[in-house]
């Protein structure tokens, strides 16, 4: 069963259905504004940018995304042509030519992601930016007194490493050395936490 929702939440149309039935969009437009906080006019680079939703919210600027998922890929680019969207996994190497950017968002991403992985995601963020910019994560946090649903459902998560606030904190610590944390319980309509990361070059 947990499989065949896994799956089902693969296909974009689907994760889309279900990110409006839980409040995500709702969510979304709090994250921007309260944490993201984009610079009109800047450059933004979002690893794991799924279909891109999250440019509806964003200001007039210039935006790069990238997934691994074709489909994901194939549905951002026909709904937000003004944008650019790469379909691969990213690194310094298809980095290289794309120039700095003011703000890089891994929303989502680092819970899929093992230790060794994160870091590199971390790097490979640092590198993009410009200094003084920022990288803003979010994830999935398992928190001491969350409710039991919220716990349930972070562990049935598609990402196999979903980890506690300090856990995040040191992986990031070992890039930048100016990381800020924020928990959140209000991002959805169901019980969950997520651990947002605001982490300066």
């Amino acid at each position: 069963m947990l499989e065949a929702i896994r799956s089902f939440l693969a296909v974009p149309r689907a994760y889309r259905l279900w990110s409006n039935a839980v409040g995500g969009h709702a969510g979304t437009e709090r994250l921007v504004r309260e944490c993201i906080r984009p610079p009109e006019g800047g450059r933004i680079l979002d690893i794991g940018c799924g279909p891109g939703t999250i440019l509806q919210y964003l200001p007039r600027l210039e935006y790069v995304g990238f997934d691994l998922s074709s489909r994901y890929i194939e549905l951002a680019r026909r709904r937000y042509p003004q944008a650019q969207f790469v379909c691969e996994r990213v690194s310094r190497f298809s980095l290289a030519e794309r120039g700095s950017f003011d703000v890089v968002l891994a929303v989502g991403v680092l819970h899929h992601l093992d230790d060794t992985e994160a870091l590199q995601l971390f790097q490979i963020a640092y590198d993009a930016l410009r200094p003084g910019a920022r990288l803003v994560t979010v994830d999935g946090v398992f928190t001491e007194g969350q409710s039991r649903a919220a716990r349930w459902l972070l562990a049935k998560d598609r990402g196999e490493h979903v980890r506690n606030e300090r856990q995040y904190i040191s992986i990031a610590s070992q890039v930048f050395s100016d990381v800020t944390p924020s928990i959140r319980h209000d991002l959805l309509r169901i019980p969950y936490s997520h651990l947002i990361l605001e982490c300066v070059r």
